[in-house]
């Protein structure tokens, strides 16, 4: 009985190896490339917004500067 249990629980934890060497050889890389793609898209978002937000500043002092001349 207590053979058949160390075996069991020597399989389990070679097929838990073999899980976490593929999440790490397989699954990482995947996620680390797909994380650095959507970091670009957010800074080149981050970046219209900054120009969109003093375009819009920038247009409202210009439109109150005109009034006043």
């Amino acid at each position: 009985m207590a053979q058949e249990k160390v075996h069991n629980n020597a399989e389990r934890i070679a097929r838990l190896e073999a899980t976490v060497e593929n999440i790490r050889d397989n699954h990482l890389t995947h996620m680390s490339e797909d994380i650095d793609r959507i970091e670009k898209k957010v800074d080149t978002i981050d970046k219209r917004i900054w120009y969109v937000l003093i375009l819009l500043v920038g247009s409202t002092i210009l439109g109150m500067i005109g009034e006043y001349l």
